[in-house]
């Protein structure tokens, strides 16, 4: 069918189009990077989907460990090369590709960025071009960046210059830094006004969003949380008890993160301390690397803490899967506002946690609320609150009858709120809706397909309407 103008209509398209697999360019900082598992999984779940991916990862990736599903990555990744004269002909010649293919796109961009006035926005103009190339070579129909900061910035410029629409997903520094200005200068504005949808990680998220008063329709930015392969993480624990530990070894409490002050580590080290001076029997590991090891290496050897609390490094995901949470007690995430705003979203450790089953005590912090609900998926505390969280972990320690209905209740939520499987295929319907012009979904389907609604009763299907349990009224995620 065609219109007037002999031009095919979005039906047309469309049909066209369903033979073809959808071509995504994910604009990314830096990528493989090992502590983002959540943009490996959602990369893995649509290629699974038949998505074809391309990957454009603005740093060369610089870690020696990987995760190993990085090997299963299909697409190619491509590292934007580095400004500088060895790369001033490679630069020059994507400059010129755009400027004569589209000379209007190109002087719109330009002005856009001189506007802006910012050595930032001017690092990317220099290498969204070459983006704008590679992307019209491989025939890309949508480009997804991850972070609201350097990466959407790099893809709104893309867009601008290629006319092809992008999204991106807001996580957590991206928003919560204090250095973004975001309630004082325009830039998160635009990319929100720019971009064909925007996901934020949690409905947290997506009110700090909209509470900058963005004027953007409502639909605009959505909830989409991280999510799991549930195949591949099953519940390994339905007593709530941990697995293949020897009768004399003393409870393991474990804490998985980047050492970053937000992570709050060095609060679970003075509820450690508390626990050790009541004599209570048990282990912490606290499994990952960062700049904070100097200051908790410190905190151990100050308060005699070696027997009860060790820093593991970074563990790959298998091995923490396999190993560490299969023979733990808990999970300890004692996340923390950081003084410059920085707050974690939803730890993806929480979310592997709640599908494998095991008990999980937390704070209040960002978004850690819709994954930790008190007393039905894990403990909830307040940040910073040492006393607070030391009697959270003797509380599970000495009650199995409640880790075995934390256990239970979490895996109904991973089921219900961050099956990867379900909130992929919302994220590829509204590519295909901004790369296709596909009918797109309404707010109420998107909203009950992504989990968003309470945790169902015990007995339920995952997804189903939930009659049992009480919910504060904030831990239902409303439209």
């Amino acid at each position: 069918m065609t219109d007037l103008q002999g031009t095919a209509t979005p039906a047309v398209a469309t049909q066209r189009h369903k033979a073809e697999p959808l071509r995504v360019g994910y604009v990314l900082k830096m990528f493989p990077r090992f502590s983002e598992t959540f943009i490996l999984n959602e990369i893995l779940e649509l290629e699974r989907r038949g998505v074809q991916v391309a990957i454009f990862s603005m740093k060369t990736p610089n870690e020696r460990v990987r995760q190993p599903g990085v090997a299963r990555v299909q697409g190619a990744v491509r590292v934007i090369p580095a400004a500088g004269l060895r790369c001033g002909g490679i630069y020059l010649l994507a400059h010129l590709s755009c400027l004569l293919r589209h000379p209007r796109r190109y002087a719109k961009t330009l002005c856009f960025v001189h506007r802006r006035r910012t050595r930032a926005a001017w690092n990317k103009f220099l290498v969204a071009p070459y983006v704008a190339r590679q992307a019209r070579i491989a025939r890309l129909e949508h480009l997804h960046a991850h972070f609201a900061s350097g990466p959407a910035r790099l893809a709104k410029l893309v867009s601008m210059l290629s006319g092809i629409p992008f999204s991106f997903t807001a996580h957590a520094k991206d928003l919560f830094w204090a250095g973004h200005n975001h309630g004082k200068n325009h830039k998160l504005k635009k990319r929100v006004r720019m971009a064909s949808f925007v996901i934020t990680i949690s409905a947290f998220n997506r009110r700090f969003v909209q509470s900058l008063n963005f004027k953007v329709p409502r639909r605009r930015v959505l909830t989409i949380y991280n999510g799991l392969d549930l195949d591949a993480w099953a519940w390994q624990r339905p007593d709530g008890r941990p697995r293949s530990v020897a009768p004399h070894e003393p409870p393991l409490i474990l804490a998985v993160g980047r050492l970053v002050s937000k992570k709050g580590f060095h609060v679970l080290a003075g509820a450690c301390r508390l626990l050790q001076a009541e004599g209570l029997h048990f282990r912490t590991v606290i499994a990952g690397e960062g700049p904070e090891r100097e200051r908790l290496e410190k905190l151990i050897r100050k308060h005699a803490l070696q027997d009860v609390l060790d820093l593991a490094g970074s563990v790959p995901q298998d091995r923490l899967q396999q190993e560490y949470y299969r023979r733990s007690t808990m999970l300890v995430q004692p996340s923390v506002i950081d003084v410059d705003g920085d707050m974690d979203g939803i730890p993806t450790v929480i979310l592997e946690a709640l599908a494998v089953g095991l008990p999980v005590v937390a704070t209040d912090v960002s978004g850690i609320a819709e994954a930790v609900i008190d007393g039905q998926t894990g403990l909830l505390v307040r940040p910073r609150d040492t006393p607070a969280l030391a009697a959270a972990m003797r509380r599970l320690l000495a009650d199995p009858a409640l880790a075995a209905d934390l256990s239970a209740g979490g895996r109904r939520l991973a089921e219900h709120r961050f099956n990867l499987k379900n909130n992929a295929k919302i994220l590829v319907h509204l590519m295909e809706n901004s790369a296709r012009g596909t009918v797109r979904w309404s707010m109420q389907k998107i909203h009950e397909r992504s989990g968003a609604g309470p945790l169902p009763a015990h007995g339920q299907e995952a997804g189903g309407p939930a009659t049992g349990g009480r919910l504060r009224r904030e831990e239902e995620i409303r439209l």
